[in-house]
């Protein structure tokens, strides 16, 4: 459920806390933890891939795939310079002080976010020489306890979640994205009695690979298009690329990312897989907020009161299924879009109570095309989640 204002969520005591406010003051902002996904990047398979994929004629990019652009890093850099001047009018100590305050963790599996945390430790803080870090070897359990092997989903229950999820894969919203991708990329490829492998009507499938869950079908790959697809605007490139649909790309989008949403809500938003893939992102947050010890994010110590963490859409998607968080957008079609944050706040009141509340700020659509954001603190919602981030 998604709220807007200042809803107040959790409530819970502690002690030995620093940053108490005094009878006669309002409340605190004593910690906050930032979870951003990465800039605008290229689709991470080849535009020969993709169109072997889906039959649609893909651009070339500037960069490799799956490389944040110049663009995007500049995008992102005002994302986090709107976020900053919303902490800086809240009076949030570790910004307006240069001191070992603030720990940027990335994920080092991929420059892209190797990338977001280095834009995050120069901007986040610009007279601070903060510094950006991550795990150089092997997969960071933080960002993938499965791929790190500290974790393995338990097949019956995920499957279970799966066929209980399926049904969103049929809705009227995600049947029509289809349509709309099919009647883009390859229109005749259902036709007649032998589909083609671009023809979108396949029911979704979950396969393992190594343990670890995967998605295949109409929705897998429409996703993956859908995504594509608004990455290529997002990016600015000419509507022209995108062929049929050019004289209305937005009204494309809005009609064809409800399938990478049902995409998330098949596989990474199920709650099993969710807590296998990103359990321990989800402990390193509720000990930082409780003042225990972080175990699996080196350099956070008793000092740390901002604690940024630059990752990917999969980690927002599984903080949701783990806290129980939804939310839309309405000028932004993909609900965890290139430099979406999702924060966490510990306030702590006169009475010495404290209270987490879960913020999500975004760009529209519009403001990562131009690079801007100029509206993300007034479109900022406060999230009310089904799950305890604290006991």
């Amino acid at each position: 459920m998604k709220k807007t204002g200042c809803v107040l969520l959790f409530a819970l005591s502690l002690t030995g806390c620093s940053g108490g406010a005094s009878a006669s003051s309002g409340p605190v902002l004593e910690k906050v933890v930032l979870l951003s996904r990465h800039g605008i990047r290229s689709p991470t398979a080849s535009p020969a891939s993709l169109k072997a994929k889906t039959g649609f004629d893909w651009p070339e990019w500037s960069v490799a795939p799956g490389e944040m652009t110049p663009h995007g890093a500049a995008a992102l850099g005002a994302m986090i310079q709107a976020v900053r001047l919303h902490y800086l009018h809240l009076s949030f100590g570790p910004l307006q002080n240069c001191s070992d305050q603030i720990r940027v963790w990335a994920d080092g599996a991929d420059h892209r976010t190797q990338q977001t945390g280095q834009v995050w430790a120069r901007d986040v803080a610009p007279d601070c020489s903060v510094k950006a870090q991550w795990q150089v070897r092997g997969a960071d359990p933080v960002y993938n306890a499965i791929a790190a092997g500290r974790s393995v989903p338990p097949r019956l229950e995920t499957e279970q979640a799966f066929a209980s999820a399926l049904p969103v894969s049929r809705t009227v919203e995600v049947q029509r994205g289809l349509q709309a991708l099919q009647m883009l990329m390859a229109p005749g490829a259902c036709d007649g009695g032998a589909p083609t492998s671009h023809c979108l009507q396949d029911d979704s499938q979950l396969e393992w690979k190594k343990a670890a869950p995967h998605l295949s079908g109409a929705v897998a790959t429409g996703g993956m298009a859908a995504e594509s697809l608004l990455l290529l605007y997002s990016e600015g490139f000419p509507v022209d690329v995108f062929g049929s649909a050019k004289e209305n790309v937005p009204g494309l989008l809005k009609t064809v990312m409800p399938v990478h949403e049902a995409e998330s809500l098949l596989l990474r938003r199920l709650p099993v897989v969710a807590q296998a893939r990103n359990g321990i992102m989800a402990q390193n947050i509720r000990e930082f907020l409780a003042d225990r010890p972080v175990t699996d994010i080196p350099g956070v110590t008793t000092s740390t009161r901002l604690l940024v963490l630059a990752g990917h859409d999969t980690n927002q998607d599984a903080m949701a299924a783990i806290f129980g968080l939804s939310w839309t957008f309405a000028d932004q079609p993909d609900s965890t879009a290139p430099d979406t944050v999702l924060a966490f706040e510990r306030w702590r009141y006169p009475d010495r109570h404290v209270e987490v509340r879960v913020r999500i700020f975004h760009q529209s659509l519009e403001e990562l095309r131009a690079g801007q954001a100029s509206h993300v603190e007034r479109s900022m919602q406060t999230l009310e989640p089904r799950n305890p981030i604290l006991p």
